[in-house]
């Protein structure tokens, strides 16, 4: 069925007709200023589900559970904001961290012009040339796109070559991902002792915390998130006893494909007290938003995020190992 325009008097009407309480000309107000700030699309489309009936993202037929009102949607909406800059700020910390170890280790262990050579990386991978030339490519695309930046251009003028330090501030972490999988073994795994984890496992770590990264930067909805590549088993999902499912795959039962997946890779990356900070501005979000829930309960808004009720204090209980004088980030 075509989406034909509709006012922000019809839109009310639509919702009020759907169930959404919108019966006094103070909430009527607030709902008209709500869907012109945030868009109806943004708001609505996006932060409806925990408030359906029918729990369908998608549907023709939206029925709100009784007492849904617009400034709890708008809550929702606000808490999920919070903990997109939450994760965003402490992602940067493990990305700035991960691209220096990368840099050292690699521009150490190879000579001048190190990422442009071929043979530096490992070409016993499967499908390695493919990689290897992709990210080569990759990171002569994003040279080229900034050459006007101050620190390229005066590499490039001067030395003909930027050294793979300087390269850290524009490289996305999708690019040093793809870097970290293809260097030699030795290398990587020389960085992921630092983690007190195997090489593999960090491959994995930050290709799963590169989407949503991406997620927060470009304000995509975050609370909600599942993916189907999901994160690799960790000690931390036995630490935490968390049960495995009863389906064919027989994985953890969350912490594999949602955000709370996200919050054990960073509690593998991130020093203790960093972690710390992020399981304390996480906790800080849900009090703000805990006042203005009327129609969505903690636990159920907990399992949309994959976190389990204790989530904070479990998390809390485990400790992180000091690793060979590096505190991590």
């Amino acid at each position: 069925m075509d989406k034909v325009f509709k006012t922000y008097d019809e839109q009310i009407a639509l919702l009020n007709s759907r169930g959404i309480e919108i019966s006094t000309s103070i909430e009527r107000s607030d709902a008209k200023k709500a869907l012109q700030h945030y868009g109806y699309y943004n708001l609505i489309n996006g932060y409806k589900m925990p408030f359906l009936v029918n729990d369908l993202e998608e549907s023709a037929d939206d029925k709100y559970k009784k007492g849904t009102k617009i400034n709890e949607i708008k809550a929702l909406y606000n808490f999920d904001a919070r903990i997109r800059r939450i994760f965003f700020k402490y992602i940067l910390l493990i990305e700035t961290n991960i691209k220096n170890l990368i840099a050292y280790t690699f521009s150490q262990a190879h000579p001048q012009e190190n990422y442009l050579v071929y043979t530096n990386f490992n070409r016993n991978l499967r499908d390695s040339n493919k990689l290897i030339t992709n990210l080569i490519s990759d990171i002569q695309r994003q040279i080229s796109s900034r050459v006007s930046d101050p620190c390229i251009s005066h590499y490039l003028k001067e030395h003909g070559y930027i050294p793979l330090w300087v390269l850290n501030s524009i490289l996305t972490l999708g690019t040093i991902s793809n870097f970290y999988k293809v260097m030699n073994q030795k290398e990587r795994q020389e960085i992921s002792k630092i983690f007190k984890i195997q090489d593999n496992e960090l491959e994995n770590i930050l290709m799963y915390i590169t989407p949503i990264r991406n997620f927060c930067a470009h304000n995509n909805r975050l609370y909600c998130y599942r993916t189907k590549k999901p994160l690799t088993d960790l000690s931390i999902h036995d630490e935490l006893n968390i049960p495995r499912t009863s389906q064919a795959k027989n994985e953890y039962a969350y912490g594999k494909r949602d955000l709370f997946a996200a919050v054990l890779a960073m509690k593998t990356l991130l020093s203790d007290m960093d972690f710390k900070k992020f399981l304390k501005e996480i906790n800080n979000a849900l009090n703000i938003f805990r006042p203005r829930m009327r129609v969505i309960e903690e636990k159920e808004l907990l399992s949309y995020m994959g976190f389990p009720e204790d989530w904070r204090e479990s998390l809390l209980k485990i400790k992180t190992d000091c690793c060979e004088g590096n505190d991590k980030v």
